[in-house]
């Protein structure tokens, strides 16, 4: 038995098939319901970082999906698989700290003047950062404490 639509004539395939892509597509990348939030505050020399520090969180499973904060003016963050999909993978985490680039593919960026002037040691920013914190599933308050004055330690 065929189905027809109400007009009588049916839908080729073809159409089905790139509806189906578009629903895809606009659902967004990344994992979703993974069960994990997170945000916090990011402290540098016992102070809130300036507003545009990013943050990111780096699962140690080969197939971690990477989240990334950026900091407000108060040194909040929180962290997102990818704009509109909030969240983090659960487990233990490698934490890199920096700043924004000073250029992009636009050229250069403004930045506040107190993500220009603030100095984060590159030891925090790639993936030999000695920050390690654990996600939880539901919903995770890290708080993050850089001290420059001091050599890093891996921390958790």
């Amino acid at each position: 038995m065929t189905r027809r639509r109400c007009c009588g004539a049916r839908r080729p395939l073809w159409i089905t098939a790139a509806i189906a892509g578009v629903v895809a597509f606009v659902g967004g990348c990344g994992p979703r319901g993974v069960g994990a939030t997170a945000s916090g505050i990011l402290t540098i020399d016992g102070q809130p970082a300036p507003a545009g520090v990013r943050i990111d969180f780096q699962p140690g499973g080969p197939k971690g999906s990477p989240s990334t904060g950026i900091t407000n003016d108060k040194g909040s963050y929180e962290l997102w698989f990818t704009p509109g999909n909030k969240g983090v993978m659960p487990g233990e985490c490698r934490v890199m700290v920096q700043r924004p680039p000073v250029a992009g593919p636009d050229g250069p960026r403004q930045m506040s003047d107190g993500v220009k002037n603030i100095q984060i040691p590159s030891a925090f920013a790639g993936e030999q950062s000695p920050l390690i914190r654990t996600v939880k599933p539901g919903h995770n308050t890290i708080d993050i404490e850089i001290d420059t004055t001091s050599e890093p330690t891996k921390t958790q």
